[in-house]
């Protein structure tokens, strides 16, 4: 993969995936025809429906679980050379598994960055204990609850569907690679965004809920992302998540993401 093709795909916002999280929200005017056209050719080959069903035999079984994350680390930061693929995606720290992962440890600490790669990497590995451990715990209620009155299916099915919707979108399973990680600009003139984010998940969490989340978390983070990843039929990195918002809270030491 071309330096050229590399930077675009994470810089232009071009995919997002349509129900990856029902409390998250998609940057609008994100296209690419180069990335949807692919996306087509791989769907043809992946057989989601199987996939889903055996996926969702172990998260049927798997514990919801309150258990600290237990964290690796990362390394030092490294500035890729121009000429290399990677060259003008910026500086990046490696983790233990191999993950590549951009932003600023001015804006976001290390412990939250380790815990999106556990996020991210529970999908592509369909473990919903982990998942649940990476979740604010009042999200994870307040979810089931909306979705048992509002659709008649549970968290455990959601989140099966969500990683049935990112292996579809890689043609296969897959691999985490890179994870991007902006400040978002502000995008409502008239609030912040993170009143504006929970303003636009009130019928799950409830009327004035972010103001009560500020009471009793320590630090509220907003962040955008990007997600690169390998696998499918071909195994070559590709875009996976373009250009999403993610809210985390720290509380206790501990981070926790509402997605």
């Amino acid at each position: 993969m071309n330096k050229m093709k590399l930077t675009a795909l994470l810089l232009a916002a071009a995919m997002g995936c349509g129900v990856f999280t029902a409390c998250g929200s998609k940057k609008s005017g994100s296209t690419s025809s180069e990335v949807s056209s692919d996306k087509e050719a791989v769907t043809e080959e992946f057989d989601s429906e199987s996939y889903n069903d055996s996926i969702m035999k172990d998260i049927e079984k798997a514990e919801v679980s309150d258990e600290p994350l237990t964290f690796g680390s990362v390394g030092k930061e490294v500035t890729p050379k121009e000429e290399d693929d990677d060259g003008d995606l910026g500086s990046y720290r490696e983790t233990d598994n191999g993950t590549k992962l951009y932003y600023s440890s001015e804006a976001f600490p290390d412990e939250l960055m380790l815990t999106l790669e556990q996020y991210f990497n529970s999908f592509a590995n369909a473990d919903y204990t982990t998942y649940s451990r990476c979740a604010y715990p009042d999200y994870l209620e307040k979810m089931e609850a909306y979705l048992q009155k509002e659709h008649g299916y549970d968290m455990k099915t959601s989140f099966a569907t969500q990683c049935t919707n990112l292996a579809n979108n890689m043609g296969g399973k897959f691999k985490v690679t890179r994870i991007k990680m902006d400040v978002p600009q502000q995008y409502d003139e008239e609030k912040d965004n993170l009143h504006a984010y929970f303003d636009n998940f009130t019928d799950i969490l409830g009327e004035g809920y972010y103001d009560k989340l500020v009471g009793e978390v320590d630090n509220v983070y907003d962040g955008e992302f990007y997600v690169m990843a390998e696998g499918g039929r071909s195994g070559s990195e590709k875009l996976l998540i373009s250009a999403y918002e993610i809210i985390f809270v720290e509380k206790d030491g501990r981070y926790y993401v509402f997605g």
